[in-house]
């Protein structure tokens, strides 16, 4: 019975995905102490079963990713999206670089 425990417990833990970048604000692909005053942060939700993709020119889709836990990162704020070569949000009609959809 325990044993079924401990490994029932086992396997809910690896269907996690652990950060590489625990305890991190993650920003223009580096840790960063806040965020800039236009984004906002996100954090990720470990109970939560997926973990939403951020929304870019080139993607500018919701998508959704494997759960993440002990990550945050600085977002855009609905209904902008990244333009990850400036750094800065942009209504997706606006961005600088086109986008697939």
């Amino acid at each position: 019975m325990i044993v079924a425990f401990v490994l029932f417990g086992l396997s809910l833990v690896a269907s996690y995905n652990k950060s590489s970048v625990n305890m991190c604000l993650w920003h223009n692909n580096t840790c960063v102490d806040i965020c800039p005053e236009w984004m906002i942060q996100r954090k990720s939700n470990c109970s939560a079963s997926y973990w939403p993709a951020q929304k870019t020119c080139e993607h500018p889709e919701q998508m959704l990713v494997g759960t993440v836990c002990g990550f945050s990162r600085c977002d855009c704020p609905d209904p902008l999206v990244l333009d990850t070569e400036t750094g800065f949000c942009y209504d997706v009609d606006n961005c600088p670089t086109k986008h697939m959809v």
